[in-house]
């Protein structure tokens, strides 16, 4: 009886013991919400949100109210602020058009691409893309580029803006992962030749910019074979995978969001990396270029090591079979290769630590974590997330063969990685997760072939599925627009997963998730635990975020607005208190010319931040702002405080009546 009696109070205390180890249970997620709308209605499209750390913050690309542009959505009062857009009724919009936003932790900053030339005494290529960041602490957005050549200050000396051969390249940032939470770094890679790292310097090569030191470091570097130690010598071939037949991003890069490391989808392995001799034979004579993540801690010193993230801290201990396979599905070689509609992009924690991946080194493209802690082998440090189910062709339930491969086995599209390391989201078709834990908590697809939203917290090693249509879990996400850039059957049901705070936010072409979804096109959802909506908001520009509290750096930054009525608004970014003197003369080549002085304006600040200089030309020029031309300038601010350096800025303007307004 007492061996009984200890055999049950032995059970019980390891089942309460499993229980305590299991953690709490799962936290149920949910409504989804659409919140890409300004004005109570929805936007014609919007994609590739991004929220801020605290969840507060959501910056995504859209059209909304005629703009084609980057919006933030303040989600607790509704608001919502253009960061940087253009008429959608432009004929140039296609090349005008803001891209792929990044924001801060606090929702202050916000990082994309574009080609036009919000800076035009440093961005000097019309026809080149480059990458911006806007500060949205002032009235109105000022925009700063960082796309810029190491050592300039944009605000002090002109031009600062890279250059680069070739018509329609420039550089290029990552959507989600391209900005630290401070948003003072930025990631970004360029597609052409450039002057980076000095004339010449070859395509695809990653660099981060300080913008407040204004540095651009190059982190793709070559590594002496004979030596280990990096050389600091661009990557002669490109250190990114070329991805120009692709439709997502595969060349990208990404930042932790405390700065100190860089990883992105490599290529060109033996002048980053070492290689065990027979794998960079292999490599070497592979019918396609050979691609790896790579990892560098770049707050270590330009000796840091490029590492393989696939490798653990063995650096030459590939994945098994990735130089070796050609399968049936891609003929390919590499970690990811040329699978379309894959997001590539490594994901990384907030301290650089975690690393979220998709790669495809088997069959179907999976989601793998790995912890790039030094002293793990690549077998401690790599996990598997999700895994392909394999379909038995002598499988005697013919509605599962005549399905065939990809209903069951469909790739992972995308994923995402919280700041901790312990959340990930992620999108994919398939049905089956075979590699429990983590658990799948919830229902999967009723029906095959729809991408659908997962989300895995990884300290109760539950999985959910998140998104469904109105029916609930029976329903899947579905979207009758054709999506020919994935292998979903209909259309693409969910992607570019974004964690911050308690909530998830994402796009989809999905028409069933919500009620009020009636565009027929990409909107941006949200889900969160125990959300609190703020009232509906219309689209207007609030004051921004709450003021930061840093030291400022001596400078002045510059940005310059086209006003409907024929002026212009200069805003100046100024570091404490003190004088502004503007004086504005015209272009070479103006029917001004010999106007040496068109205007002069003062203004003060009381503090530190956001100035705005109103300017209208003299009455008796103001005809020419009503032609088709109007009337291009120059600006040149000066600032003056006591006892300290006077600060100088130049800025071209525009004065020209708007179309509509000069009728």
């Amino acid at each position: 009886m007492r061996t009984a009696r200890r055999a049950l109070v032995a059970a019980l205390l390891a089942l309460s013991f499993a229980l305590a180890a299991a953690g709490p249970a799962a936290a149920e997620l949910g409504p989804i919400e659409l919140v890409s709308k300004g004005a109570g209605q929805p936007a014609d499209s919007a994609s590739s949100p991004d929220l801020s750390a605290d969840g507060r913050y959501l910056a995504f690309r859209g059209v909304i109210g005629g703009f084609d542009g980057i919006f933030l959505k303040d989600l607790t009062t509704g608001d919502t602020l253009r960061v940087v857009g253009v008429s959608a009724y432009d004929p140039n919009v296609s090349q005008l058009r803001a891209t792929a936003p990044s924001i801060s932790a606090d929702g202050r900053y916000v990082s994309f691409t574009t080609q036009a030339r919000l800076d035009p005494a440093n961005d000097l290529a019309a026809s080149s893309a480059d990458v911006y960041v806007a500060d949205l602490a002032g009235p109105v957005p000022s925009y700063e580029l960082a796309s810029a050549r190491d050592g300039c200050d944009p605000a002090t000396a002109s031009p600062c803006g890279l250059t680069y051969a070739g018509v329609g390249s420039g550089s290029d940032a990552s959507a989600r992962v391209a900005l630290s939470a401070d948003g003072r770094k930025v990631v970004f890679v360029t597609t052409a030749e450039s002057d980076l790292a000095g004339p010449g310097t070859p395509r695809l090569q990653v660099a981060v910019r300080d913008l407040d030191a204004d540095t651009t470091t190059l982190v793709s570097v070559e590594r002496d074979p004979e030596t280990g130690a990096m050389t600091g010598k661009p990557v002669a071939g490109g250190a990114l995978l070329e991805a120009n037949a692709e439709p997502f991003l595969l060349r990208g890069a990404a930042i932790s969001a405390d700065g100190t490391t860089v990883a992105w989808l490599g290529t060109n392995l033996a002048a980053q990396v070492p290689l065990l001799p027979a794998e960079a034979k292999r490599i070497a004579e592979a019918p396609r270029p050979y691609d790896e993540p790579l990892w560098r801690r770049v707050a270590a010193g330009s000796s840091a090591p490029t590492r393989r993230i696939v490798a653990g801290d063995g650096a030459a201990d590939p994945f098994p079979d990735m130089t070796t396979k050609n399968t049936d599905m891609n003929g390919f070689q590499g970690w990811l290769g040329v699978t379309k509609g894959i997001n590539g992009v490594p994901q990384l924690s907030a301290d650089g630590r975690i690393v979220a991946l998709i790669g495809n080194p088997t069959e179907a493209a999976n989601a793998f974590l790995v912890d790039m802690t030094p002293g793990l082998s690549r077998a401690q440090a790599l996990r598997q997330i999700t895994r392909e189910t394999v379909v038995d062709p002598a499988d005697p339930v013919g509605t599962v063969n005549a399905l065939g491969r990809i209903s069951l086995t469909g790739h992972v599209f995308d994923v995402a990685l919280s700041g901790s390391g312990r959340q990930v989201a992620f999108a994919t078709a398939r049905q089956r997760f075979p590699l429990a834990p983590p658990n799948l908590i919830t229902a999967p697809p009723a029906s095959m072939g729809m991408v659908e939203l997962y989300f895995v917290d990884l300290q109760t090693e539950a999985m959910q599925r998140l998104t469904h249509g109105l029916g609930g879990q029976d329903e899947p996400s579905f979207s009758a627009l054709p999506n020919p850039e994935t292998s979903a059957q209909e259309g693409l049901g969910a992607t570019a997963p974004t964690l911050g705070g308690n909530r998830i936010a994402f796009a989809s072409t999905a028409s069933n998730l919500v009620a009020e979804d009636s565009n027929e096109a990409s909107d941006v959802f949200l889900l969160a635990d125990q959300l609190e909506s703020g009232p509906p908001g219309g689209s207007v520009v609030p004051p921004g975020p709450a003021p930061w509290q840093k030291k400022t750096p001596w400078k002045l930054t510059l940005s310059a607005f086209s006003l409907p009525d024929g002026g212009v608004r200069i805003v100046a970014g100024v570091p404490a208190a003190g004088k502004l003197r503007t004086k504005v003369a015209a272009e070479p080549g103006s029917k001004l010319l010999a106007a040496k002085q068109l205007v002069q304006a003062r203004a003060s600040a009381k503090r530190g931040g956001r100035v705005a200089i109103e300017l209208e030309l003299p009455r008796r020029l103001r005809g020419l702002a009503r032609t088709r031309e109007g009337v291009y300038a120059t600006a040149s601010v000066s600032f003056h405080h006591a006892g300290r350096k006077v600060l100088r800025g130049r800025v071209q303007i525009r004065f020209h009546v708007h179309a509509k307004r000069a009728k």
